[in-house]
């Protein structure tokens, strides 16, 4: 409070400045790249007449006594938009905070210096402005970049809102479930329907659904998350990449199987195939495709040879009786024989193929 200088603690000066007809005052500045030119804003449209001796620059640490070259008003037709005047220096200034004053002139040009309450001789503001608008201070450094971490300005933390008393021990679907009752008994005293067909409950446990779903989900991620507690084989796979070990992902299961025959016979091994299975009714263990027929394929499983020869195998005679297991071979397209066939085949054909 003891600082004598004019001071606002709003802008309703301001605004009655902007709205007046009598008073005009100045808006801002903006400094341009070579900081030799300023282009300063007024609330309303620029005075009549305006010279350079009207424009004073004050202030500054090393570099003082910056004069004003030359001016130009730019005077905008529309009633809405401001006037600005382009004022130009003889040098730019340091980094300390200078002022731009709009000054009384006499009729020597000169300007008119007037003695305050205090004592102290001042500048009389020219003609038309509000005095406390009739000068503006400035920087001409505002816009040089810097690689100083300016320290943000502390500002008022948000009003804290009453929260809700809820356990963090819930982690799975009854919890949650229980939960949310309790809760809405709390807000909702009123609403004690607990039948299961009801919209409300079937929200509640909607809701409860997703948070057990979201608490497995989180422990999932924190269990996956180092080698000595990972469950699933994709997650040691990561985890030894890690370390640059490329974990190969395995065969299936294999075995060698000898077959005799009293005679020489010539077999395909696309016509041949073997099966394991219990309790199968069936007698004999060389059986043909129609003895399968009847038995559900969950009952036995199947085994096919592995062919040593790179060449193509030929359509069997299994693949011409059988159209689910030609369109099974045709869908993997593992040899050229099945790759010919597929290309050969309509655009309807193949999407009945993929279904």
């Amino acid at each position: 409070m003891n600082d004598p200088a004019l001071t606002c603690q709003d802008e309703r000066r301001r605004l009655e400045v902007r709205a007046s007809k009598e008073f005009n005052g100045l808006d801002y500045i903006e400094v341009s790249d070579d900081q030799l030119k300023l282009t300063v804003y007024f609330f309303n449209k620029a005075p009549a007449l305006i010279v350079p001796e009207n424009v004073r620059i004050e202030g500054g640490r090393r570099v003082t006594g910056i004069q004003v070259r030359d001016i130009r008003v730019c005077r905008v037709e529309d009633e809405e938009r401001d006037d600005c005047m382009h004022v130009w220096l003889d040098r730019y200034g340091d980094f300390s905070t200078y002022t731009l004053r709009l000054v009384e002139l006499d009729e020597q040009g000169r300007p008119i210096v007037d003695v305050d309450a205090q004592g102290r001789e001042v500048y009389r503001p020219m003609a038309g402005f509000d005095p406390r608008y009739a000068q503006l201070p400035f920087s001409f450094k505002a816009g040089c970049p810097t690689d100083l971490d300016c320290l943000a300005r502390p500002v008022c933390p948000p009003e804290r809102l009453p929260e809700p008393e809820i356990s963090y021990l819930a982690k799975d679907y009854a919890s949650f479930r229980q939960l949310i009752l309790d809760r809405l008994a709390l807000v909702m005293p009123d609403w004690q329907e607990r039948h299961v067909p009801d919209v409300g409950i079937a929200l509640v446990e909607l809701l409860a659904y997703a948070g057990d779903y979201l608490s497995y989900y989180q422990d999932a991620v924190a269990t996956e998350a180092y080698l000595d507690t990972a469950r699933q084989r994709i997650s040691v796979r990561r985890h030894a990449r890690l370390v640059d070990y490329f974990m190969h992902e395995g065969c299936n299961g294999r075995a060698w199987v000898c077959v005799e025959t009293d005679s020489d016979v010539p077999l395909d091994p696309g016509d041949v195939y073997f099966i394991t299975g219990r309790d199968l009714p069936v007698d004999g263990t060389v059986l043909l495709h129609s003895d399968l027929r009847n038995i559900p394929i969950s009952d036995y499983e199947v085994f096919e040879p592995l062919v040593e020869d790179a060449a193509p195998p030929a359509l069997g005679l299994r693949d011409l009786k059988d159209p689910a297991c030609l369109a099974a071979r045709l869908r993997e397209a593992r040899d050229a024989v099945s790759r010919y066939l597929l290309a050969q085949l309509s655009r309807r054909t193949g999407r009945l193929l993929d279904e």
